[in-house]
């Protein structure tokens, strides 16, 4: 009897959400294998005469956004007893509805800080990206405010709607965590070229 059952939602929906954050993950540690498939047509022609490497990862990400909008939405309408937010708890209905406010405050604020070029690895794909010390930056207490800002803004959105089962924020919050202090952090980068080789050598 197998312990992890591949059928189940759970399973699958764990999977779905793993396909972005690995994804950024390979941008951030191994960015020049990146451009080499891109420059290859590997992601397709549209993508491959696409000039700004940054512009290739904010398509990818875009259409790989689907996946999470797809587990999230199904959750919800099909798999989870939801309520009219005006019978939630209104303790558990401010709560949810603050964090949905936080977390669009910090990822506009991210967008606006960084432009599209920082929030798509325009550092690691070679553009110049200059560091910025305005909000949400000059907030010590939180880092990556962006990945906050989407794990706040889910949780809100379960917490809004009285949701019956909190899985998937669960499941977010694991990916995203695995994110910022391994997949696209130094430490990630070093252990995973120690593991499995160094990034190739900058060429496109």
């Amino acid at each position: 009897m197998s312990l992890i059952d591949l059928s189940s939602f759970e399973t699958n929906a764990f999977l779905l959400l793993s396909i972005e954050r690995i994804l950024y993950g390979f941008w951030f540690i191994y960015p020049n294998y990146f451009k080499t498939h891109v420059r290859r047509g590997t992601f397709g022609e549209n993508l491959k005469n696409e000039p700004l490497f940054w512009k290739v990862a904010m398509t990818m990400g875009t259409y790989i956004k689907v996946f999470q909008f797809s587990v999230v939405i199904f959750d919800l309408l099909r798999r989870c007893d939801i309520s009219n937010p005006l019978r939630v708890d209104p303790i558990q209905l401010l709560a949810g509805v603050t964090l949905i406010v936080i977390g669009q405050v910090l990822n506009v604020a991210v967008f606006k800080a960084l432009s599209g070029v920082g929030v798509y690895y325009g550092h690691e794909f070679g553009y110049k990206v200059p560091r910025v010390s305005c909000f949400p930056y000059n907030v010590s207490w939180i880092t990556d405010p962006q990945y906050w800002g989407v794990v706040f803004t889910i949780w809100g959105i379960y917490l809004t709607l009285g949701a019956s089962s909190y899985t998937i924020p669960i499941f977010e919050t694991f990916w995203y965590v695995a994110s910022m202090k391994f997949l696209e952090h130094p430490r990630g980068r070093a252990i995973t070229h120690n593991l499995l080789g160094k990034d190739a050598s900058k060429s496109a």
